[in-house]
């Protein structure tokens, strides 16, 4: 199960964005989620950098809108 979020504010970076998500997450389901899919058309050069920043494993997927969001646990 995935909770989705939308952000489409251009002044904030994406970790910001993640990470508001990703505390929404944690206050709606008192769980930590390990996994944030991205649209396949953000840039971002290193996922590898903002995924141990964040604690969460990003990864892009074609079926994920631009400006969406979907956080959740991997099972």
């Amino acid at each position: 199960m995935f909770f989705v979020w939308f952000d489409d504010n251009p002044k904030k970076p994406l970790g910001k964005k993640i990470d508001e998500a990703v505390l929404r997450y944690r206050q709606k389901y008192g769980k930590k989620p390990s996994l944030c899919m991205l649209s396949e058309k953000v840039q971002v050069g290193d996922f590898t950098t903002l995924a141990s920043s964040l604690e969460i494993e990003v990864k892009t997927a074609k079926n994920v809108p631009q400006n969406y969001f979907w956080i959740g646990r991997d099972a």
